[in-house]
């Protein structure tokens, strides 16, 4: 079989083109939901077990059997039964494709599973550029004619993608019944590439009982901190701005010490400048931790710093690690690039890119006004709770699939 295979499916519903509203209203809707990120029980899995349990959705889930994820073959964690959620684990077929990356790959059972499970909604959480979009358009429109399309993007920057992939996102997005992208950003880059349809900013989620506030003295004890810790938790790359935090670091007129947290090429030369800047004292790098540890070394920061700078093929799509420190009641720093500023909103301080000496100043501010950095705390695990736990998003996405199906609540 492959991406274009037309042979025939069983004999489908009856009831010709489009399913109307009343008849999916008098059932529940089955939301068919494509995703690699469902591979993972921390960062797919939480949102599709949400929506799974709402009583008017029967979701089924498609992941790869096999995923390159950082350079790193991994399989989909199935621990405790994946929530006991319908997953279904699929041949993957091209799931590295070199240059083209991951945006080749396709599952060969697609279309089997489309005509025994029927869906009324087809949920994309794939870019509308990957064959896997394709594909599944191509058999909808072939099969299942009245199945709509929700298709999800994170892409923020306009740029004109290589052979075949505009043509692949256009097709899709001619396709899609209704968009979603994670930032107002990226809502405005489908309509810059010709989406007409409906479209919402639904953002990432964070799970906000894991990370969630503790005792700050305690946390910090356990790694053996004290001063004021600004912490950054990611890959050490160059687009993260870290050599600007460094600098900044060398700048601050307070005594705050910074804990880097993850592992990436520009660690060599990030350890290079603290020790040329005399600040090995003061820059600690904790290196790569496992997931379930982050909350307590978050919970070590006084505040969380995201320098990311923004390049001609990439800027910040989201900044995940912004609403986990914010869970964790800890403010962010973070520059202006990106979806950065909106995701930090009134819980810290937004600085321009590339500027070590603005980000210094922020840091001496925060470091030198505790009560403010209460306070800042205290709003982000606010914001948190209104949008950002797993089962607001969840509770965006439903509402989402029943108007694409003509079922307003």
């Amino acid at each position: 079989m492959s991406p274009v295979d037309t042979a025939a499916c069983p004999p489908p519903r009856p009831t010709g083109s489009s399913p109307r509203a009343a008849d999916v209203a008098s059932r529940r809707l089955r939301v068919l939901l494509i995703s690699h990120t469902c591979q993972s029980r921390s960062e797919g899995q939480p949102k599709a077990c949400r929506l799974a349990q709402m009583p008017d959705i029967h979701l089924k889930v498609i992941t790869p059997d096999r995923w390159l994820h950082y350079g790193k073959w991994r399989q989909p964690d199935m621990a405790g039964g994946g929530y006991g959620l319908d997953l279904e684990v699929a041949k993957v077929r091209w799931p590295w494709a070199g240059p083209a990356q991951f945006y080749m790959h396709w599952y060969p059972q697609l279309k089997t599973i489309l005509c025994n499970f029927r869906p009324d909604v087809i949920d994309l959480w794939e870019e509308p550029w990957g064959l896997v979009s394709v594909h599944a358009c191509r058999l909808r429109n072939r099969f299942l004619p009245g199945a709509k399309i929700v298709s999800e993007t994170e892409q923020n920057i306009d740029k004109v993608l290589p052979f075949p992939f505009e043509r692949f996102r256009s097709y899709t997005l001619r396709n899609a019944d209704y968009a979603i992208g994670r930032s107002a950003e990226a809502v405005q880059i489908l309509r810059a590439k010709g989406y007409r349809g409906p479209a919402e900013v639904v953002p990432n989620a964070v799970d906000a009982e894991l990370f969630r506030p503790m005792d700050r003295e305690a946390c910090r004890l356990h790694l053996g901190l004290s001063r004021f810790v600004a912490g950054y938790v990611g890959r050490l790359v160059e687009e993260k701005g870290l050599h600007d935090l460094v600098e900044a670091i060398r700048l601050c007129r307070a005594p705050v010490r910074l804990v880097l947290v993850g592992t990436g090429p520009l660690q060599a030369a990030l350890e290079r400048q603290a020790c040329d800047a005399d600040l090995k004292d003061r820059v600690v790098f904790l290196g790569g931790r496992p997931p379930d540890e982050l909350p307590r070394i978050m919970n070590a920061f006084d505040v969380l710093v995201l320098p990311s700078r923004t390049t001609p093929r990439w800027k910040e799509q989201f900044g995940r690690v912004i609403i986990e420190a914010h869970a964790c009641g800890v403010p962010v720093i973070g520059s202006n690039s990106g979806a950065i500023p909106d995701v930090i909103g009134e819980a810290g301080r937004v600085v321009p890119e590339r500027d070590p000496a603005a980000l210094a100043a922020a840091l001496t501010e925060l470091a030198s006004w505790p009560e403010v950095v209460r306070e800042l705390g205290l709003a982000g695990r606010r914001q948190v709770e209104r949008q950002y736990t797993w089962q607001k998003v969840a509770d965006r996405m439903a509402a989402i699939y029943r108007k694409a199906v003509g079922i307003e609540r």
